[in-house]
């Protein structure tokens, strides 16, 4: 993680995340994602449009905790790569993993897309933000 400012945004979008999951509040959830993120899954095999994360979490009753120390950073902060945890509360453990793309947004964070696979995160994270100079 870069810095302790970042941190607190991060940690302040997925506690979002998370109470719109445990409240069934499709609208809360929804205010974490970018439009195209949560209609479209932008990342490939592995991953989900945002409304469908949204049915899944309240289904089967899981919230993604992110792992803040294992963030990467990309063009300074424009984009994060954030692994996280699938937790299902009310089985208190770890059920699956996967990796969401963060994109700069205002003063904060939001949602652009995710899944199982890294290197499919990675490629989404290259499209949205491709290295200086391509």
């Amino acid at each position: 993680m870069q810095n302790a400012a970042q941190e607190t945004v991060v940690r302040t979008l997925f506690e979002a995340l998370g109470k719109g999951l445990r409240e069934m509040d499709a609208a809360a959830f929804e205010a974490c994602w970018t439009p195209e993120g949560y209609a479209t899954n932008l990342v490939g095999g592995s991953g989900l449009e945002g409304r469908e994360v949204f049915e899944q979490g309240t289904r089967k009753k899981w919230v993604l905790r992110p792992d803040l120390a294992q963030i990467v950073s990309l063009r300074e902060g424009a984009a994060l790569i954030v692994p996280c945890q699938v937790w299902a509360w009310e089985r208190a453990k770890a059920v699956d993993k996967v990796d969401l793309l963060l994109v700069k947004a205002n003063q904060g964070y939001l949602v652009l897309g995710g899944g199982e696979k890294r290197e499919e995160v990675e490629a989404l994270a290259k499209r949205f933000a491709p290295p200086e100079g391509s």
